[in-house]
C-alpha cells in the first residue's frame, strides 16, 4: 500500500542545518498494524507527518498504491488526505466551543456530506466509543480518556483506509492508556484499517505485528 524510498527531511535555520530523517526506506501493506518506536527527537513524528502528507520530504518519495504522492499539488494532497486518512494526536485538538457530537461531525460537514447522515454516523461512532451519554458535553466536561475517544471517533467519521496516531496515549493514565490501546486494535480488525502509530511506550509497541525503531533519523525493523 505504502512504499517509502530514500526519504530525507532537513531543516535549515540561518547557519543551522538539522537532518531529521536520513534515507528512510519503508513498506507498509494494507491492513497492517505498524508501530514507529523511538525516543523523543528520533524523527518518528516527522516521518508520520510525511506519511500523512502533512509535510513534504526534502528528498525521496512516498508511493501510495504505486503513485507518487508528492507529485501532487497541495490541493490534491489535501483531497487525498481527507478521503483516505484519519489522524489522532497526543493532544486531542477538539474545538472547545463545539460539543462532542459537533466535533465528530465536523470533518463530514466540511466535506459537504449530508448533515443528517453525518449526525447519525457520528452518533453511532460515539456510541461505539461508549460515549452515547456524552454527545452533548463540551470538551471541558470530559475526562482525558473521553476526549481521546471523541478524537478517534472524529478521525473515523469519513471512513478512512489509514489511521495514523502520534503518541495517542501519551497524556493518559495507565488505565485509560490500556483502554485506548485496545481500542486501536479493535478498530483495526473491525474496519480492516491500516494502522500506523508513533509511540515511545515499549509495552504498547510490542502489541503490533510490525515494529520499526527510529534513532537519530534512521529506521530499523524488528
Amino acid at each position: 500500500m505504502i512504499q517509502v524510498q530514500g526519504l530525507t527531511k532537513n531543516y535549515i535555520t540561518g547557519a543551522s542545518h538539522v537532518s531529521v530523517l536520513r534515507g528512510v526506506d519503508l513498506n507498509i501493506q494494507a491492513g497492517e498494524a505498524v508501530c514507529l518506536l523511538g525516543s523523543s527527537g528520533a524523527g518518528k513524528s516527522t516521518l508520520l507527518q510525511i506519511l500523512g502528507t502533512l509535510d513534504r520530504p526534502t528528498e525521496g518519495q512516498v508511493l501510495f498504491e504505486g503513485a507518487s504522492l508528492f507529485e501532487k499539488s497541495d490541493d490534491e494532497l489535501a483531497l487525498f488526505r481527507n478521503e483516505t486518512m484519519g489522524f489522532v494526536f497526543q493532544f486531542h485538538h477538539l474545538i472547545h466551543e463545539l460539543s462532542a457530537l459537533e466535533n465528530v461531525m465536523l470533518p463530514g460537514l466540511l466535506a459537504k456530506q449530508p448533515k443528517e447522515e453525518t449526525k447519525q454516523k457520528a452518533l453511532e461512532w460515539l456510541e461505539f466509543m461508549g460515549l452515547r451519554d456524552r454527545v452533548d458535553h463540551y470538551p471541558n466536561q470530559l475526562s482525558g480518556g473521553e476526549l481521546q475517544r471523541v478524537a478517534i471517533a472524529r478521525a473515523l467519521i469519513r471512513n478512512p483506509r489509514i489511521l495514523l496516531a502520534d503518541e495517542p496515549t501519551g497524556n493518559l493514565d495507565s488505565e485509560n492508556s490500556a483502554k485506548i490501546q485496545g481500542l486501536f486494535f479493535e478498530l483495526q480488525k473491525k474496519l480492516g484499517l491500516t494502522l500506523i502509530v508513533v509511540t515511545h511506550d515499549l509495552q504498547f509497541a510490542q502489541a503490533f505485528s510490525k515494529i520499526y525503531r527510529m534513532k537519530d533519523g534512521y529506521l530499523t525493523s524488528n
